[in-house]
């Protein structure tokens, strides 16, 4: 390779977490060379270490051994400012890190701050304007005037990638950068980077081989830390290649009700935040035996509809919302009694979680749907959430989470444990956000079995599923809502 187009260069890194007592490596004896216009797509299983190996890259994580270099202005160096200064990453962890400070700015601020981290003295009016360009590819030219805190999982998604288009970078790492994104949004981003690609290089982490592009021609996958291009290790190729739909999907339940009240009964209402009515005038039932899919592009009010139901949202004066729980036998009278009976899972719960639990303690804590831990743990109840860990990660790996900090655990495996949290104490309603987002094609099989599992036995939690990906949602999902403006349409 000629040293003139050479980014990076990786030599012999191996790495691990700051703050990891135990040291377990989670990149070793990576070996790596990524050259001007030498897109790459990189695949491997939770866990498996793309995350870490982005991070590395973008001078975030610090070799333990081995080296790592940066192009810089004159010539190759070792300092992981120039790796800063080089790349830009957008990736949930870095998502997660927006929505937990919440900084109170403009998206327009975030895309004028972004701009000026890498050119100090940009005249604002100069920024402005690359601001606004880069949000009018985009098509959030709309959101620039809303504030942080206030955007949807998916808006937030489109203004960090407006950072990162802003910024001009010459390797832009993408790490499951369309999870999240309507189609709409994710056929403009297509073009956009299409457009960038001619003059910068994309390195991609992805679980679904479909989204990368024709004009990325480079593959890479990884196992266990380690790094294999050109050809994948044993198994990696099928595994990459594997369905979401897996064959062992279940049969749609049927949807016929008891005599039981609906879960969920709505009638004209309306939810404001900030002054800003989100939903309008909905009204709609969960009866029994009902599981639903809630369709609608990034901003239309899914996850605001959600955190309702879950009661982390309240209906406006005019509108009524009943919830009949059936392990109470009643109507919920309290937040407490709603949030034992209605679980909410999410990328802005996972973010906001302010513990660093391990994940046994996590699961212990879905007993009472708190956020930390206020009491010990019988034996019996322990046991249990144990028993559920090792049936969402087999062969030894519950055992090794089970002791491990949620803090160094991939994004995919801390979905798949909140999901298990979820179940913890036998919920009436498992309302489920984008649930597949960041999981491989065999944890999302995984998944989607045991949700199917569960409602086929008649004694599982009734479903609301949100999802962007028509093949994520459960075949229970038999009923089909689509939000657009706040406004929900009942198919048929």
């Amino acid at each position: 390779m000629d040293s003139r187009d050479l980014l990076v260069g990786i030599e012999g890194v191996s790495c691990f977490l700051p703050g990891d007592a135990a040291r377990r490596p989670v990149l070793t004896d990576i070996h790596w060379q990524v050259a001007a216009g030498g897109h790459c797509a990189l695949f491997g299983a939770n866990g498996a270490g793309k995350s870490s190996l982005l991070r590395l890259v973008a001078g975030e994580l610090w070799p333990a051994s081995g080296r790592i270099l940066w192009r810089g202005p004159d010539g190759m160096e070792d300092a992981p400012l120039a790796g800063r200064a080089l790349c830009t990453l957008v990736s949930p962890a870095v998502q997660e890190g927006w929505q937990r400070r919440a900084p109170d700015m403009t998206a327009l601020e975030a895309l004028m701050a972004a701009i000026r981290e890498v050119a100090p003295r940009t005249p604002a009016e100069e920024a402005e304007a690359r601001a606004r360009s880069a949000a009018g590819s985009l098509g959030c030219v709309a959101l620039l005037t809303r504030r942080l805190p206030e955007l949807s999982q998916g808006q937030l998604r489109l203004v960090l990638l407006g950072r990162a288009l802003a910024r001009d970078p010459a390797l832009l790492l993408l790490d499951e950068y369309l999870d999240g994104l309507d189609s709409g949004h994710r056929r403009r981003l297509d073009d956009v980077l299409a457009a960038y690609a001619a003059r910068g290089t994309v390195i991609f982490a992805t679980h679904r081989p479909e989204s990368v592009p024709d004009w990325c021609a480079g593959r890479a996958w990884m196992r266990d830390g380690r790094l294999f291009a050109g050809e994948p290790p044993a198994g990696a190729a099928a595994a990459a290649a594997l369905d979401a739909r897996h064959p062992f999907r279940s049969a749609p339940v049927g949807t016929e009700g008891g005599a039981a009240p609906p879960s969920f009964d709505l009638a004209r209402v309306s939810v404001y935040i900030d002054r800003r009515k989100v939903l309008h005038d909905i009204t709609w039932q969960l009866r029994p035996g009902e599981h639903w899919r809630i369709s609608g592009p990034n901003g239309s009010g899914k996850s605001t509809l959600l955190r309702l139901l879950a009661g982390d949202e309240f209906a406006a004066a005019g509108g009524r919302l009943t919830r009949f729980l059936p392990s109470l036998g009643r109507e919920a009278a309290t937040l407490e009694e709603t949030r034992r009976g209605v679980r909410l899972v999410s990328d802005l719960s996972q973010a906001l979680y302010g513990y660093a639990l391990n994940g046994l303690e996590l699961l212990c804590s879905g007993l009472d749907n708190s956020i930390g831990i206020y009491r010990e743990f019988s034996a019996e109840e322990r046991a249990a959430a144990m028993a559920l860990l090792e049936s969402f990660f087999p062969g030894g790996r519950g055992v090794r989470l089970a002791a491990t900090s949620i803090r160094r655990m991939s994004t995919g495996e801390l979905r798949r444990l909140f999901l298990a949290r979820a179940l913890m104490g036998g919920p009436d309603v498992l309302l489920l956000d984008e649930p597949c987002s960041g999981l491989d094609a065999e944890s999302r099989a995984r998944y989607l079995e045991a949700l199917e599992r569960l409602a086929a036995s008649g004694a599982g939690p009734a479903l609301v599923f949100v999802s962007h990906e028509a093949g994520d949602a459960p075949a229970c999902c038999s009923r089909e809502a689509r939000l657009e403006d706040g406004r929900l349409t009942i198919s048929a």
